[in-house]
């Protein structure tokens, strides 16, 4: 009997548990301070408010959905369609589902969810506006239009979705009228961080440095504690060739709220930037951990091919040719074709005095691209030190022909 209690103790205590957790919610007082974290650009800090209840509240799953979009990091499509499940109503429900297709570049399909959740309810002004961006990313401009000045007609409040109608502006490559619309979210929000920081991204991704840094230190004026604005002003400084400048800002970003995303790219930025300035061991210092986790992998990315190779690079600087072999055999383990990766590690072994592993390298290059004139003028080196000369001459010949 003492059992039979303890396990129905167990069940009801589980229960509750999960009845607790389901019923999970933001306060409102939470919800206004993760909002204003948000606004703040402090991307970690509002992660960290809504973690807890953001995959059973609406409310935290919707500032978790905003938020990895507004960094940039993250599946924001999934957070989205994640939160249209927890939707209080059919409208809203389809109205973040179409949001979700729409951050996944599937227009067509986002324009259907958008316009049923219209459907469901007419008076659905942030539907209205977000079926206007997507009009806009279809090329629609017109009724992409109609659609804004319906839904500010449901709902007047200042400035409420031109969020979004910039963002279709961009989409349709209206850039001076997306200005304009960013020009007006500055004005009528003078104290937001991340909205400087959006006009910022904005400038940057047009081309527009001064506008753009000028922005960004706007945003760290209002909150210097934001990791993705140090991050984002680096990048902007790096792009410009300000190396030097740009370390400081990598240096805080990679550290400043512990956002896994931008503290890896930070640091990646960082070892960049201490290349680019000839500070080749803090180079590795900071590239080395980033690329650890590769050393398992069956597949890598492109960020991750280009952090190995520029390790690699480094480390031939340096002279570690040791460590620049142990890193190219990962890439060429996993990428056995990668003909740069090969011609590297070839290039590693003729200065590790391994003349027969780099010929065989050399060898397989030729293999697969006969047209190429370096391969065979360094094949040619290789032959000179294996005391077979007349090789050396054939590939000479061949590269020379090549060549004209």
């Amino acid at each position: 009997m003492t059992i039979i209690r303890l396990i129905l103790t167990l069940i009801l205590t589980s229960q509750c548990f999960f009845l607790n957790a389901a019923e999970a919610k933001l306060t409102s007082a939470q919800l206004e301070q993760a909002q204003s974290a948000f606004d703040k650009a402090l991307y970690g800090s509002t992660m960290k408010l809504v973690a807890a209840t953001a995959k059973t509240d609406f409310a935290a799953s919707l500032l978790e959905a905003k938020t990895v979009q507004a960094y940039d990091g993250g599946d924001p499509a999934g957070l989205y369609m994640r939160t249209a499940a927890l939707a209080p109503n059919k409208s809203v429900a389809a109205m973040w589902k179409g949001y979700s297709l729409f951050m996944s570049r599937k227009y067509l399909p986002a324009q259907a969810e958008l316009e049923m959740a219209i459907k469901l309810d007419p008076k659905n002004a942030q539907a209205h506006a977000l079926l206007g961006c997507c009009l806009f990313h279809l090329d629609d401009v017109e009724h992409g239009l109609t659609e804004f000045k319906k839904a500010q007609q449901l709902d007047p409040r200042a400035n409420q979705f031109d969020e979004y109608l910039a963002m279709g502006y961009v989409g349709a490559g209206e850039s001076k009228k997306a200005e304009a619309v960013f020009d007006k979210l500055v004005s009528q929000n003078p104290k937001s961080a991340r909205i400087y920081i959006l006009r910022a991204d904005f400038f940057a991704e047009a081309g527009k440095f001064k506008p753009a840094l000028a922005d960004y230190d706007r945003a760290l004026q209002l909150s210097p504690l934001s990791q993705y604005a140090y991050y984002r002003r680096a990048r902007e400084l790096f792009n410009q060739g300000l190396f030097e400048k740009s370390i400081p800002d990598a240096q805080k970003g990679k550290t400043l709220e512990n956002i896994e995303d931008f503290g890896s790219k930070s640091q990646r930025l960082l070892a960049y930037a201490y290349d680019k300035t000839g500070q080749y061991q803090k180079a590795i210092n900071e590239m080395k951990p980033l690329v650890a986790y590769t050393m398992h992998d069956r597949s890598l990315s492109g960020t991750a091919k280009l952090s190995l190779m520029q390790l690699i690079e480094d480390y031939e600087k340096i002279h570690d040719y040791k460590s620049a072999m142990s890193t190219v055999n990962i890439v060429c383990r996993i990428e056995p074709k990668s003909t740069e990766a090969l011609a590297k590690r070839a290039r590693i072994y003729s200065e590790l005095k391994d003349d027969r592993n780099s010929l065989h390298d050399y060898n397989v290059l030729i293999a697969s691209d006969p047209s190429n004139p370096e391969w065979y003028r360094a094949r040619a080196k290789v032959f000179e030190k294996l005391g077979r000369p007349e090789s050396a001459k054939v590939d000479l010949k061949k590269a020379k022909e090549l060549d004209d």
